[in-house]
């Protein structure tokens, strides 16, 4: 086994998005002189750069959504998930392909999974370089992340203004009573109205903490329907196959088909190449005095 280390994984559709949107609430979009949207990238590189700051990894890689709604896995599961979600603003569409650029530039991998989301590729990714013993650090945006917090992997939630939620097992049942199990039966029950998931309608995230931390777990829930109210347990059996749809939709996959080189990911980089393509999208010198 090669030496222990320290692996940031970031979701890149999560700094992507959260970069736009800091910036153009203003109105404001970052153009070159050529009349190319850069602000998304200006901040996703940004962002990138603050967390290997704080982070100081050894290794870094990006896991991408590649594909569209309608040609997910979970799409096939179930026909409404993603349903609601609106086409990307026109001027962070051409940055998809630059950002990738940008990390191709500093030698990060870009790594993505055709059918498969960004946090398929992370919990790949984590899953198995923490079992193999390396110490690895997922920055997202996105809660159904806590599910891979582990003894070998922590998960940090982005937070406006630049900060962050740090998640171990220790503070995820010191902040949120459940543990990583249990991130994805709260789920199941309460749903999540921005992808679409359903839930058991009539209950929320209160009563789903409540019921997952009383009874440890969906299945045992489901096993002791007799302790809850009449009205609640009706609720759960009427819903059950939605429940359990619902759980696996939250699911992060562990066992997506990609591609990571350990070599790859390595946090090295030509300062030249990223000099250079930096000055191409005209960054100035705030970025360029960071390398």
């Amino acid at each position: 086994m090669s030496e222990p280390q320290k692996i940031l994984l970031i979701d890149g559709m999560s700094f992507l998005f959260r970069a736009f949107y800091a910036s153009a609430w203003t109105g404001g979009y970052r153009q070159t002189s050529q009349g190319v949207y850069t602000n998304a990238v200006y901040g996703f590189t940004k962002m990138m750069l603050d967390y290997v700051d704080l982070i100081r990894p050894t290794h870094l890689a990006v896991g991408w959504d590649v594909a569209a709604r309608e040609t997910l896995v979970r799409s096939q599961w179930y026909d409404g998930y993603k349903s609601n979600r609106n086409a990307p603003p026109e001027e962070l569409i051409p940055q998809f392909d630059l950002v990738k650029e940008v990390t191709a530039a500093f030698s990060v991998p870009n790594i993505g999974c055709p059918g498969y989301e960004g946090d398929d590729v992370l919990g790949t990714l984590s899953t198995m370089l923490g079992q193999n013993g390396h110490q690895v650090v997922i920055a997202t945006g996105d809660y159904d992340s806590l599910q891979l917090v582990s003894d070998q992997v922590s998960v940090k939630i982005l937070k406006n203004g630049g900060k962050h939620e740090h998640y171990t097992p220790a503070s995820l049942l010191a902040l949120r009573g459940i543990t990583p199990d249990q991130v994805v039966d709260v789920k199941a029950l309460m749903g999540d109205a921005s992808d679409c998931i359903p839930g058991c309608p009539g209950i929320g995230e209160k009563t789903a903490h409540k019921l997952i931390s009383e009874h440890q777990s969906l299945d045992n829930l489901y096993s002791r329907l007799e302790a809850c109210t009449p009205k609640l347990k009706e609720k759960l059996e009427q819903n059950r196959d939605q429940v359990y749809l619902s759980k696996k939709l939250a699911t992060i996959i562990c066992d997506v088909p990609i591609h990571y080189q350990e070599e790859e990911a390595r946090w090295e980089y030509d300062s030249k190449q990223v000099h250079d393509k930096l000055e191409e999208l005209e960054f100035g010198r705030t970025l360029l005095n960071r390398l």
